[in-house]
């Protein structure tokens, strides 16, 4: 993504980038949902969301969007466990 954008060293923002396109794959640019799609992708995803804050011991919800993705999600809640980690 860093060499795509003409940059000599890569950013935080292209880890993410690359860690969105193996969970969820590529954002669908082209695709377009209606209000009412959007709507009800909002709150299906708003509902795991609060399913994982429900849980006792659900990772935390980093990032939730109702972007479609080439994988055929129309949005997805990632949830990043970032404890016990080693150096």
């Amino acid at each position: 993504r860093a060499v795509r954008s003409g940059r000599q060293e890569a950013v935080q923002s292209d880890f993410e980038e690359a860690i969105e396109v193996v969970v969820a794959g590529y954002e669908k640019k082209n695709a377009i949902l209606t209000d009412r799609e959007k709507s009800i992708v909002a709150y299906h995803e708003t509902g795991h969301a609060l399913v994982a804050a429900l849980q006792e011991h659900s990772a935390p919800v980093q990032k939730i969007t109702i972007v479609p993705r080439t994988s055929g999600a129309l949005g997805y809640t990632m949830q990043v466990d970032e404890g016990n980690r080693t150096c």
